[in-house]
């Protein structure tokens, strides 16, 4: 039974490949031309998508250059630094040892002091002693109490110790001070220096450490940028490779419109050399209406589930319901391109909303697993597109019917829950989406 619904679906499959895409009545120079517009078009299209591509990349290798500047000012800039806090350690130690030095002069300073005050004490003492005894007179009065010439001679020698004596202590005293006052000025001085140079260096440092935080700022810009062209680079290679299976799908259609118009071309001149009684009816195979053996593949818990085909040109992709329509939303006022159909049901099939040629199905990093179908229908190419499928079912060349199974509902890519995100194109997709439609006003 399973081997006969498969044949089935080949069956059906080889007929509507002859018969596709079927247009009403005959093939006109006119739909010839049109495809042939179509396909020049697309190529002036994959021109300049390349052109873009072209000026992406000279647009990141001129970042990558300023990278390569920037990169170099910056190594520059962290020897400076290095150098500067170099200084700034050999400073820091010869303050630690000015400090070290200013403590210990502390210590001598106050040993001098001592002295200093010692002798201020004997003066002091001496001054005392010269007041209670008249001063100077008293020294003469030493000198005149001598008893002899010796006793002159022994009163004058001590006279003049005593007085040299005070002379040698002043002497002493100012020398002290003197000293004092020399090693806490060049002290003083020496540690101000320092200091200033290292408060001069910190704000060299600071300054250094600014101008790299500059740099690097703007390499992040940098980066970022050239983060943003490889992103633009790639969604124009993407653009560019569904171009391409755009061009191909057209050819094939332009193929095919040729050989049912040489096809025409042949019945009409057999027609004409033909007695009229013998002439036989043209048949043209046409897509099925109803493909139930497709949905019977699908297996009996997906069967079930499969949207019924519909009158029309378009059918719905998949049961369930509208989750978000199309047009500018509220909740992000964002522009949505599509319909988004609830997934209701563990599995949920997905199924090609027209008769149609594949001409890409991939896993894209947003669309997640996706097919692209381009349709003809009376001349004009519509383009649908199937995201956050679970699975494809269907490859690239790959020609469908409507309500031919394509794949089942899933959640792949950027998205917040299961879902088919649902697009419909009144011409070729493109990434701006200028020319999605409402769904919803194609489907019967």
């Amino acid at each position: 039974m399973k081997k006969r619904k498969v044949m089935a679906v080949v069956t059906a499959a080889a007929l509507s490949f002859g018969a596709f895409p079927h247009f009403t009545g005959a093939v006109s120079d006119r739909d010839i031309q049109a495809k042939r517009d179509a396909i020049n078009d697309i190529r002036a299209k994959q021109s300049t998508v390349q052109e873009k591509i072209n000026n992406a990349d000279q647009e990141i290798k001129k970042l990558q250059s300023k990278q390569k500047e920037l990169s170099e000012e910056i190594k520059k800039l962290d020897l400076a630094v290095e150098e500067t806090s170099g200084k700034i350690r050999d400073l820091t130690a010869d303050i630690d040892q000015t400090e070290q030095d200013i403590e210990k002069l502390k210590q001598e300073i106050a040993e001098v002091q001592a002295r200093i005050e010692k002798r201020n004490e004997i003066l002091r003492e001496r001054i005392r002693s010269l007041q209670e005894s008249g001063g100077v007179i008293s020294y003469l009065d030493v000198l005149l109490g001598a008893q002899s010439f010796s006793d002159f001679i022994d009163r004058m020698s001590a006279v003049t110790t005593l007085f040299e004596a005070d002379k040698q202590i002043i002497r002493e005293q100012e020398e002290d001070k003197a000293l004092k006052e020399k090693k806490e000025s060049e002290l003083t001085e020496k540690r101000n220096r320092l200091q200033e140079n290292l408060q001069e260096l910190q704000q060299l440092q600071q300054q250094l450490n600014q101008q790299m935080d500059e740099k690097n700022r703007l390499m992040a810009q940098l980066k970022q940028k050239e983060q943003e062209h490889e992103d633009k680079k790639m969604a124009l290679q993407e653009e560019q490779e569904l171009l391409k299976k755009q061009e191909a799908a057209v050819k094939m259609q332009l193929q095919q419109l040729e050989e049912q118009k040489r096809a025409e071309e042949q019945a009409r001149q057999r027609a004409a050399v033909q007695p009229r009684h013998a002439s036989q009816p043209q048949h043209t195979y046409s897509a099925p209406a109803s493909v139930g053996s497709t949905h019977e593949d699908s297996g009996d818990s997906a069967s079930s589930n499969v949207p019924p085909v519909t009158s029309g040109v378009f059918m719905r992709p998949a049961n369930g319901p509208i989750t978000s329509g199309f047009g500018y939303r509220s909740m992000d006022h964002e522009f949505h391109p599509g319909i988004d159909i609830g997934k209701t049901a563990p599995v949920v099939p997905v199924v090609a909303a027209a008769d149609g040629y594949v001409f890409r199905s991939y896993l894209s990093s947003s669309y997640g697993n996706v097919i692209f179908i381009t349709h003809v229908i009376n001349g004009q190419v519509y383009t649908t597109v199937y995201a956050h499928l679970d699975a494809r079912l269907v490859g690239e060349g790959q020609r469908v019917h409507k309500g031919q199974l394509i794949g089942y509902m899933g959640n792949t890519g950027e998205t917040t829950g299961p879902h088919l995100h649902f697009e419909l194109h009144r011409g070729e997709w493109n990434p701006a989406k200028t020319n999605a439609v409402n769904p919803l006003d194609y489907i019967n």
